[in-house]
Formats: structure tokens, sequence, C-alpha cells
């Protein structure tokens, strides 16, 4: 064999071997399979939250206000001179740096809540004759409507919930008398009322909040009772409600509905739990957390945790995925998505303020963080 054979022929032998070696190696994939079309779609929406920019709403103007949720993707609804006779409902726009009033605001404390559609104000207004009307206006034209009325031993115990839609407005009530609450049910888009019962309450069981679901076939209300609170959840059953399940709570947990049959509430430990009554199985969605608020798609979920941080993640099924810190520094007292998801509202103290005790002289006096988060 000449010399140049021989130089190919150890040449292929070494190619030989290479080639052996890489067909004996073990090739590895992992193929994802989804249970269904949907969950296809769903997953390319599981990335990661970068803020943008933040803005400190009207943090340059002399006048501060109490942010009620957003009117659209870009303004908020704020009432101004929540204690004095000149109170009304202003227009903030982007850049937050000024507001519009839209109208007067003649609301009692505590009852005034704006849809998570942005569309409707429900307040209550003290009559003549002592008692109180129940008020929806339209902030589309304006119109305003009387659906019901309280009387003034029971305007105390009024508590307000919207359905995440924004169709139907839930109010409770409870007679001085007996303790017996009322359950009343507004279709705004029907214009029709309907009345339950709920039996079974304790003298000294109180009201923190009333939740309805998108169908209004369901409710949960979270109740306290000597210092220890517990949400129930229901159906109706003629015209009373009937309670299918309770769990402990913390005080200040608050309740959302991931759809129509899955409920979501912070347990007294701090822990999220979804209870899904169609299997009636609790599952752990995420552990020590102080509040929480999901988008009105119901796909992602901001929360808080060690006080003052912030973060956000997509919310699928009983999966809370790509956990994003977006934001340290205030404890939240609210958070609310826009209807894009493209902003969030976050309003509370620093934490050390909060730490302080404070002599609050009026509503516009405490020293309340608006922000508003913008998402690249």
């Amino acid at each position: 064999m000449s010399k140049r054979g021989a130089e190919l022929f150890v040449l292929l032998m070494i190619v030989s071997v290479m080639l052996t070696g890489c067909l004996r190696a073990t090739r590895s994939e992992t193929i994802i399979i989804p249970d269904s079309g949907d969950e296809a779609a769903t997953s390319e929406k599981n990335e990661l939250f970068d803020v943008k920019t933040i803005y400190r709403v009207l943090d340059k103007s002399t006048e501060s206000g109490m942010p009620l949720g957003w009117i659209d993707q870009d303004a908020l609804l704020s009432l101004f001179g929540k204690q004095t006779r000149s109170a009304s409902l202003d227009r903030v726009d982007y850049p937050y740096e000024s507001h519009l009033k839209l109208r007067n605001a003649d609301v009692q404390e505590n009852n005034i809540t704006l849809s998570p559609n942005g569309q409707v104000v429900a307040s209550t207004v003290r009559k003549y004759d002592g008692t109180y009307a129940v008020n929806l206006v339209s902030l589309t034209d304006q119109q305003r409507t009387s659906i019901g009325r309280i009387s003034n031993e029971q305007i105390g115990t009024v508590k307000f919930g919207w359905s995440n839609n924004g169709r139907y407005l839930i109010y409770i009530t409870r007679s001085g008398v007996t303790g017996e609450a009322q359950i009343s049910v507004y279709d705004t888009t029907e214009k029709t009322m309907k009345g339950y019962s709920f039996a079974g309450w304790k003298p000294k069981d109180t009201i923190t909040s009333v939740h309805i679901t998108d169908d209004a076939q369901s409710m949960a209300v979270v109740k306290t009772t000597d210092k220890l609170s517990s949400a129930q959840f229901g159906t109706w059953n003629g015209n009373e409600f009937a309670s299918k399940y309770e769990h402990l709570v913390r005080r200040d947990s608050g309740v959302e509905w991931i759809h129509n049959d899955q409920l979501a509430f912070i347990g007294p430990e701090g822990t999220l739990y979804a209870y899904d009554r169609r299997n009636a199985t609790l599952s752990i969605l995420i552990e020590q957390i102080g509040m929480f608020r999901l988008s009105s798609d119901r796909k992602y979920i901001a929360y808080s945790q060690d006080k003052d941080t912030l973060y956000v993640a997509s919310l699928y099924g009983n999966n809370v995925l790509n956990k994003t810190q977006i934001f340290k520094g205030v404890v939240p007292s609210q958070i609310n998505w826009n209807p894009d998801n493209g902003k969030l509202l976050l309003s509370g103290l620093k934490a050390y303020e909060q730490d302080q005790p404070r002599v609050v002289i009026a509503p516009e006096v405490i020293s309340n963080q608006n922000l508003v988060i913008e998402f690249k």
C-alpha cells in the first residue's frame, strides 16, 4: 500500500469510529402533548412580565383621591373630597398627573363601588326620611337608577359585591332585630331584582364581604364570628341561600371566583387555596401571601409576599407559572388589573408607615401610595 493510500485508510477508520459513537449515544427529547387545543393556545401567554414604566398617580398635584378602579385601559376613576360637601367622582387619565370631574358624589362612607367593567358606580345615599337609597350611576350616559332602600338600622351592615363581568350587583343587609341577613341581586342588563334570605346567622356574626359568580347562580360570603373568619360558598335553593362548603380564611382575605365553579381565597395561615365544587377538591395555589387579585380574563394573578413585595404570574388551572417580582416597597391595600392586563393599579402604604401608629383626620390625609405599573 502506498503512503497516500495508508493515510486515506487511517482517516476512514477514524471517521467510522466517530460515527459509531454518535449512533450509540442516547438521544433525548421532551414532547409536551396538551390535553386540549385551549392549553396549547394559553401556553404562549405564560411569559414573564417586564415593567416598562411606574407612574405615581397625582404625584405632582396638591390633591389626592381614592382610586375606585379602571374606567378603561388607560383611565382611573377616583373619589375626591370623600367627607366634604364637594365630593366628586373624577377621571384620572394617563399619565396620571391630573384629574377631570365627571360628576358630584353624594355617597356614604364605605358604600361606593365601581363595577369591574368600569361602567357603573353603586352607592348608598341618605334620603330625607332617614332611609338610604341604593343607587346605580352609569358612567356612559350619567343616568341614575334607584334599585332599593335600606333602613337606618341596616346601613351599618350593608356590603356590596359585583360579579366579575360587571352584570350583577349583590348586596347584603342584616336586620337589627332578628339578625337575619337579606340578600339582594340586581341584574344591570335585564333591570331586575331578586331577593334571598340567609338564615343561621348568630348575633355576633359580622359580614366582611360578599361575592357572586358571573351567572349569578352561586355566592360566597365572608363572615367573622368571635375573631374567626370563614368563607361560605353556596347556591340558591328557592328564595334561600344554601351553604355547600365553608373554610376558615384570614380576616382581611380577598375572595375571587376563578370561574363559576371555582373559588379562590386565602386561609388563616396565608395560603392561597382554590376550591372546585365540581369534584369538591381543595388545591394549594401559592403559600405565604398577603393579598391577591386576578385579571379580568383570569389568565394572570398579582399577589404580595413578605408584606411589601409584589409579584405577577400566569394562572392555568391550579398551576401558577412564571412568577415575576415587579415592585417592592408598598404594602398593598388595593391591586387592580386594567382591562387588557397591560397595567396594574397598586395602592397602599410603605412598610415603615404601616407599622407606625397614625392619627387620621380625614381619608385624604392618609399617605397612601397610588401607583400605576405599566408592562412592556
